[in-house]
């Protein structure tokens, strides 16, 4: 399946407009992180590469290794056809490292009608927002929502959790039942194939919600001025 298929979806609203993704409301709002782009930007064009097309060739990167995951899960072949061979052999090299993680875990992934219950598009009209979370699971008997990432070392940056807050938010308004006991963040990286699990506390999870709240009333005032 390409990624035209699984990617890049549009969150509409009841009333027919679209809304903004969880992703979109923290980059454009929170700006914590502020310096540390600036940083990374200037460094990597004092190198002589592209800031821009770096960023977006690490975004493609990571979209695949999103559906290699989804495929492996539900059982689809993957269609790389989308993507350079650099992209495809970076990919692959991440991709392993989930192999090798969720071979050594007990993590065992929820279903959904079936299905396995991982892409899983959410709108939340209240907050007038749709995100797309990477999976829901169990892990040692808690209820987990998880995210998938491609990016190297092992802190967790404040965004990170307000994302894996927004989910759980979405997640629970959509289904109280649902229950959300932690989140986990993955990451597997695409040099060396390594993994790492970080997991993220109920009570981060809530703050991080409560300050997703905080960035979409901020972005709806932004629209106003």
């Amino acid at each position: 399946m390409a990624r035209t298929k699984l990617h890049g979806q549009k969150y509409i609203l009841k009333d027919g407009s679209r809304a903004q993704s969880v992703t979109t409301i923290i980059s454009q709002n929170l700006g914590w992180n502020k310096q540390a782009l600036l940083g990374w930007t200037k460094r990597t064009a004092i190198a002589g590469d592209d800031p821009d097309l770096v960023m977006q060739d690490a975004g493609d990167i990571g979209t695949l290794v999103h559906i290699l995951i989804q495929g492996h899960l539900q059982g689809f072949d993957v269609d790389t056809g989308d993507f350079t061979r650099n992209q495809t052999e970076k990919a692959m090299v991440a991709f392993a490292g989930y192999l090798e993680w969720i071979g050594k875990t007990k993590f065992i992934p929820m279903k959904k009608n079936g299905k396995v219950a991982c892409e899983i598009s959410l709108v939340n009209e209240d907050l007038r927002t749709g995100g797309t979370v990477d999976c829901i699971g169990t892990l040692d008997g808690e209820v987990i929502v998880v995210d998938w990432k491609t990016t190297k070392g092992t802190v967790v940056y404040p965004e990170m959790m307000i994302q894996l807050g927004a989910y759980t938010y979405l997640i629970e308004s959509a289904k109280p039942t649902a229950n959300i006991e932690r989140g986990m963040i993955m990451r597997f990286d695409k040099e060396s194939g390594q993994f790492h699990q970080q997991m993220i506390s109920r009570k981060k999870l809530d703050a991080g919600a409560q300050a997703f709240k905080h960035l979409c009333h901020l972005a709806k005032i932004k629209k106003e001025l």
